[in-house]
């Protein structure tokens, strides 16, 4: 019997198995036809083939973007229980275990896989890494622990002493032997800021106890009103739960600053999706639409507080790992209170625009991000002057259903009274998927 697991991409623990005892040939890829069904942008269609020959298992590459054996790219090679398998240089990882293994004493070095979301990280330093403060010594003024608990410390088997980080890529955040991070930003709280995300540094990829997360900055506490106001988003995004966002973790007040620590989330967003793939097919953009309405019916039953301020093309993923039963995750949770960037004009409602955010603001982004999918061209192209006033035409979108253009229609209507809530938006869309 070969049993093959899917290791999440930082701290290496198991995420799904497949377990061949009569199979002598085992493919892999994104096709659906394969034995084992990955869905990643780096993974070809038929990517690797897991061959039995006697009693020896061998790995064959089928993959244009290549196949990795502990860290070397190969084209076809022996199989060893405990060997680790990486499609693409930055793609999902996968342990082999072969018959007769003891499970428990396999080798479980964690890697940083190369999210597309994310791009490339720094220069990993030579020496040791920076050790985080001791969870007794933080000095949060404020703290609120959210739905899911901080996971365990992954537990690691041969661990090295004294590891000097020699098989560190350059593009790693954490070192694939000993799961330290390899280039420390600076410090907040129990936090290590590994990598900024975007260029305004709000966000960050962050590193505590073995696990890589995202700490984002709510705001700046400059006053009693903004610092109840901000405790008060604190709590409202910490009692929150729901598959098509990030698991949140905790929020806390450090120097006068507000920050939550959420999830990290790998793979695409739906902007560098549609830039590869090109327009998607209505079935498929109406199947995505749906899960966001469920999402966004839920926050809605929420205190306003929690609702998302930018939803957009950028700020939703397809991850590489699968999230509950959603099958794209809304990210960036937390509206800055300072007045920075709620999202793109293109996709925000004019009352939004003119600073009143309602429910019915996020249905219509939702509809402008279906057009975007649609068409891959930014919805302010189809935007026509009427009433002195710009609107949305959905008239002139190309290739468009007629049930497609009907929703899109009323998603996006200029009135918030005439738009879908979010479960009227999915009955109306579950006649197009």
């Amino acid at each position: 019997m070969i049993t093959l697991t899917l290791l999440h991409p930082v701290q290496s623990t198991p995420v799904q198995s497949w377990s061949f005892e009569n199979d002598s040939v085992i493919q892999i890829g994104r096709a659906v036809e394969n034995h084992v069904v990955l869905y990643s942008a780096v993974v070809s269609r038929y990517h690797v083939e897991l061959r039995q020959s006697n009693a020896q298992w061998e790995v064959v590459n089928l993959g244009t973007n290549g196949t990795y054996l502990d860290g070397q790219r190969v084209t076809q090679a022996p199989l060893a229980d405990g060997s680790i398998i990486r499609l693409a240089r930055s793609g999902p990882n996968i342990q082999v275990q072969l018959m007769g293994s003891d499970a428990a004493g396999l080798d479980s070095r964690p890697t940083q896989a190369e999210s597309p979301t994310h791009g490339t990280s720094p220069q990993p330093a030579a020496a040791a890494p920076l050790q985080p403060p001791a969870e007794s010594q933080s000095s949060a003024q404020f703290r609120e622990l959210g739905q899911h608990p901080w996971p365990p410390h992954p537990q690691r088997e041969n661990q090295p002493a004294n590891c000097q980080h020699q098989r560190a890529e350059t593009d790693a955040l954490v070192c694939i032997d000993c799961g330290q991070p390899l280039h420390v930003l600076r410090t907040i709280d129990h936090y290590q800021l590994l990598k900024p995300l975007g260029q305004k540094e709000q966000s960050f990829i962050a590193w505590r106890a073995g696990h890589v997360v995202v700490l984002k900055t709510l705001g700046l506490s400059s006053g009693s009103t903004q610092t109840e106001s901000l405790r008060a988003q604190a709590e409202a995004l910490c009692k929150i739960s729901h598959p098509g966002m990030p698991k949140i973790y905790e929020a806390f007040e450090w120097q006068g600053k507000f920050f939550l620590v959420s999830e990290m989330i790998y793979g695409q967003n739906l902007k560098q999706l549609v830039m590869r793939q090109g327009p998607l097919p209505e079935t498929q953009v109406a199947m995505w639409a749906i899960d966001i309405c469920h999402l966004l019916n839920y926050l809605h039953q929420q205190a306003s507080l929690a609702l998302h301020q930018s939803l957009n093309p950028t700020n939703l993923i397809k991850p590489t790992i699968p999230h509950g039963l959603s099958q794209v995750v809304l990210v960036n949770f937390g509206a800055l209170s300072d007045g920075a960037e709620l999202g793109s004009a293109a996709y925000t409602a004019p009352e939004q625009q003119a600073g009143q955010p309602v429910p019915a603001s996020a249905l219509y982004s939702l509809g402008a991000i279906m057009v975007y999918l649609l068409t891959q061209q930014a919805p302010d192209a189809f935007y026509r002057l009427g009433n002195q006033e710009a609107h949305l035409s959905v008239a002139d979108i190309p290739n468009l259903s007629p049930g497609m253009a009907q929703v899109i229609g009323q998603l996006t209507a200029p009135d918030p009274a005439n738009r879908y809530s979010a479960e009227s938006a999915a009955s109306a869309l579950q006649a197009l998927a």
